[in-house]
Protein backbone atom coordinates (compact mmCIF):
# COMPACT_ATOMS: atom_id res chain seq x y z
CA UNK A 1 0.00 0.00 0.00
CA UNK A 2 1.06 3.78 -0.84
CA UNK A 3 3.14 4.45 2.26
CA UNK A 4 2.82 8.23 2.08
CA UNK A 5 -0.71 8.42 2.16
CA UNK A 6 -0.79 5.55 5.06
CA UNK A 7 1.64 8.26 6.88
CA UNK A 8 -0.29 11.45 5.65
CA UNK A 9 -3.66 9.79 6.71
CA UNK A 10 -2.07 9.24 10.18
CA UNK A 11 -0.23 12.38 10.97
CA UNK A 12 -4.18 14.34 10.10
CA UNK A 13 -5.64 12.31 12.14
CA UNK A 14 -2.95 12.61 15.23
CA UNK A 15 -3.17 16.26 14.42
CA UNK A 16 -7.30 16.59 14.85
CA UNK A 17 -7.24 14.84 18.24
CA UNK A 18 -4.44 17.13 19.14
CA UNK A 19 -6.53 19.65 17.97
CA UNK A 20 -9.72 18.81 20.33
CA UNK A 21 -7.82 18.76 23.20
CA UNK A 22 -8.57 22.28 23.53
CA UNK A 23 -12.42 21.37 23.42
CA UNK A 24 -12.04 20.54 27.22
CA UNK A 25 -12.02 23.84 28.72
CA UNK A 26 -15.20 24.77 29.13
CA UNK A 27 -16.07 27.92 31.13
CA UNK A 28 -19.18 27.60 33.71
CA UNK A 29 -22.19 30.12 32.62
CA UNK A 30 -21.61 33.02 35.14
CA UNK A 31 -24.82 34.80 35.73
CA UNK A 32 -23.75 38.55 36.55
CA UNK A 33 -20.34 38.58 35.15
CA UNK A 34 -17.52 40.36 36.77
CA UNK A 35 -13.74 40.16 36.41
CA UNK A 36 -13.13 38.53 39.61
CA UNK A 37 -15.80 35.78 38.81
CA UNK A 38 -13.73 35.33 35.13
CA UNK A 39 -10.58 35.07 36.81
CA UNK A 40 -11.99 32.95 40.02
CA UNK A 41 -13.53 30.86 37.10
CA UNK A 42 -10.66 30.95 34.65
CA UNK A 43 -8.14 29.60 37.93
CA UNK A 44 -10.39 26.61 38.66
CA UNK A 45 -9.24 25.48 35.40
CA UNK A 46 -6.10 24.49 36.43
CA UNK A 47 -6.43 20.63 36.73
CA UNK A 48 -8.16 20.98 32.85
CA UNK A 49 -4.72 22.61 31.98
CA UNK A 50 -2.57 20.26 33.83
CA UNK A 51 -4.42 17.44 31.90
CA UNK A 52 -3.84 19.41 28.59
CA UNK A 53 -0.43 19.54 28.97
CA UNK A 54 -0.01 15.64 30.00
CA UNK A 55 -2.36 14.98 26.89
CA UNK A 56 -0.49 17.38 24.47
CA UNK A 57 2.69 15.82 25.22
CA UNK A 58 0.96 12.32 24.54
CA UNK A 59 -0.36 12.58 21.37
CA UNK A 60 2.69 15.31 20.53
CA UNK A 61 5.61 12.09 21.17
CA UNK A 62 3.09 9.31 19.80
CA UNK A 63 3.09 10.97 16.64
CA UNK A 64 6.74 11.76 17.00
CA UNK A 65 7.67 8.16 17.51
CA UNK A 66 4.85 7.03 14.70
CA UNK A 67 7.26 9.34 12.14
CA UNK A 68 10.33 8.28 13.44
CA UNK A 69 9.43 4.76 13.49
CA UNK A 70 8.17 4.56 9.80
CA UNK A 71 10.62 6.96 7.86
CA UNK A 72 12.64 3.19 8.30
CA UNK A 73 10.05 1.20 7.36
CA UNK A 74 10.08 0.56 3.68
CA UNK A 75 6.51 -1.07 3.19
CA UNK A 76 3.17 -0.97 4.85
CA UNK A 77 1.08 -4.02 4.10
CA UNK A 78 -2.90 -4.28 5.02
CA UNK A 79 -2.28 -5.53 8.48
CA UNK A 80 0.04 -3.05 8.98
CA UNK A 81 -2.88 -0.73 8.24
CA UNK A 82 -5.28 -2.57 10.25
CA UNK A 83 -3.80 -2.07 13.70
CA UNK A 84 -2.71 1.57 12.81
CA UNK A 85 -6.18 1.84 12.24
CA UNK A 86 -7.09 0.84 15.64
CA UNK A 87 -4.36 2.73 17.15
CA UNK A 88 -5.83 6.07 15.03
CA UNK A 89 -9.14 4.95 16.90
CA UNK A 90 -8.01 5.15 20.83
CA UNK A 91 -6.21 8.16 19.78
CA UNK A 92 -9.38 10.10 19.39
CA UNK A 93 -10.72 8.53 22.29
CA UNK A 94 -7.82 10.55 24.37
CA UNK A 95 -9.52 14.12 23.81
CA UNK A 96 -12.71 12.90 26.05
CA UNK A 97 -10.59 11.00 28.58
CA UNK A 98 -8.83 14.06 29.25
CA UNK A 99 -11.86 16.67 30.18
CA UNK A 100 -12.65 13.44 32.20
CA UNK A 101 -10.01 13.80 34.02
CA UNK A 102 -9.48 17.39 34.14
CA UNK A 103 -13.16 17.85 35.30
CA UNK A 104 -12.67 14.91 38.22
CA UNK A 105 -8.55 14.49 38.58
CA UNK A 106 -8.81 13.04 42.15
CA UNK A 107 -11.69 10.23 40.82
CA UNK A 108 -10.40 6.72 40.64
CA UNK A 109 -13.24 6.42 37.94
CA UNK A 110 -11.52 9.64 35.59
CA UNK A 111 -7.91 8.27 35.90
CA UNK A 112 -8.76 4.91 35.83
CA UNK A 113 -10.39 5.53 32.91
CA UNK A 114 -7.89 8.07 31.19
CA UNK A 115 -5.22 5.10 31.53
CA UNK A 116 -7.61 2.46 29.88
CA UNK A 117 -7.50 4.92 26.77
CA UNK A 118 -3.79 5.37 26.85
CA UNK A 119 -3.30 1.82 27.52
CA UNK A 120 -5.14 0.38 24.77
CA UNK A 121 -3.27 3.03 22.35
CA UNK A 122 0.00 1.31 23.61
CA UNK A 123 -1.29 -2.19 22.93
CA UNK A 124 -2.33 -1.21 19.69
CA UNK A 125 1.21 0.40 18.87
CA UNK A 126 2.96 -2.77 20.32
CA UNK A 127 1.04 -4.56 18.14
CA UNK A 128 2.02 -3.38 15.01
CA UNK A 129 5.22 -3.27 15.86
CA UNK A 130 5.49 -6.84 16.06
CA UNK A 131 3.79 -7.30 13.05
CA UNK A 132 6.22 -5.13 11.57
CA UNK A 133 9.63 -6.92 13.00
CA UNK A 134 7.25 -10.43 11.87
CA UNK A 135 7.14 -8.76 8.69
CA UNK A 136 10.61 -7.93 7.59
CA UNK A 137 8.94 -4.86 7.01
CA UNK A 138 12.20 -2.23 8.00
CA UNK A 139 14.85 -1.32 5.45
CA UNK A 140 17.42 -3.55 5.22
CA UNK A 141 19.97 -1.41 6.44
CA UNK A 142 18.77 -0.76 9.95
CA UNK A 143 20.98 -2.04 12.98
CA UNK A 144 18.86 -5.60 14.32
CA UNK A 145 20.04 -4.19 17.96
CA UNK A 146 17.67 -0.75 16.88
CA UNK A 147 14.46 -2.96 16.37
CA UNK A 148 15.01 -4.80 19.01
CA UNK A 149 15.76 -2.32 21.71
CA UNK A 150 12.87 -0.28 20.08
CA UNK A 151 10.86 -3.74 21.06
CA UNK A 152 11.73 -3.57 24.54
CA UNK A 153 10.94 0.20 25.15
CA UNK A 154 7.53 0.00 24.03
CA UNK A 155 6.74 -3.09 26.17
CA UNK A 156 8.39 -1.39 29.31
CA UNK A 157 5.93 1.50 28.25
CA UNK A 158 3.10 -0.65 27.68
CA UNK A 159 3.52 -2.48 31.09
CA UNK A 160 3.91 0.91 32.53
CA UNK A 161 0.50 2.26 31.59
CA UNK A 162 -0.90 -1.08 32.86
CA UNK A 163 0.29 -0.80 36.06
CA UNK A 164 -0.17 2.91 36.45
CA UNK A 165 -4.23 2.20 35.04
CA UNK A 166 -4.96 -0.19 37.46
CA UNK A 167 -3.01 1.59 40.44
CA UNK A 168 -5.97 4.26 39.89
CA UNK A 169 -8.68 2.05 41.21
CA UNK A 170 -7.10 2.49 44.90
CA UNK A 171 -4.40 5.56 44.21
CA UNK A 172 -5.40 8.22 41.30
CA UNK A 173 -2.76 10.76 42.16
CA UNK A 174 0.29 8.19 42.01
CA UNK A 175 -1.22 7.26 38.92
CA UNK A 176 -1.92 10.74 37.40
CA UNK A 177 2.25 11.40 38.53
CA UNK A 178 2.75 7.70 36.53
CA UNK A 179 1.24 8.86 33.29
CA UNK A 180 3.55 12.35 33.70
CA UNK A 181 6.23 9.82 34.48
CA UNK A 182 5.78 8.16 30.68
CA UNK A 183 5.69 11.67 29.14
CA UNK A 184 9.37 11.84 30.47
CA UNK A 185 9.79 8.26 29.34
CA UNK A 186 9.27 8.68 25.74
CA UNK A 187 11.19 11.64 25.24
CA UNK A 188 14.18 10.22 25.19
CA UNK A 189 14.07 8.52 21.90
CA UNK A 190 15.67 4.87 21.98
CA UNK A 191 16.37 2.10 18.99
CA UNK A 192 14.23 2.77 16.05
CA UNK A 193 13.19 5.88 16.89
CA UNK A 194 16.81 7.66 17.54
CA UNK A 195 18.36 9.59 15.57
CA UNK A 196 20.81 6.67 14.07
CA UNK A 197 19.44 3.92 13.74
CA UNK A 198 21.37 2.29 10.62
CA UNK A 199 23.78 -0.44 11.03
CA UNK A 200 25.99 0.97 8.01
CA UNK A 201 25.15 4.85 8.03
CA UNK A 202 23.76 7.56 9.37
CA UNK A 203 20.01 9.54 8.57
Amino acid sequence: MNKARFEAFSDGVFAFAITLLALGFVLPPLRSASNHQLTTALLALWPNFIAYVLSFSVIGLMWENHHALFRVVRHVDRRTVFWNMLLLAATVLIPFATTTLGSYPTLAASTFFYGVVLSTCATFYNLMLLHLVRADAFLPEVDPTAIAATVRGYRTGWFTYIGATLIALVLPLLSFALYLAMVAYFLIPRGADSDSPLSARRW
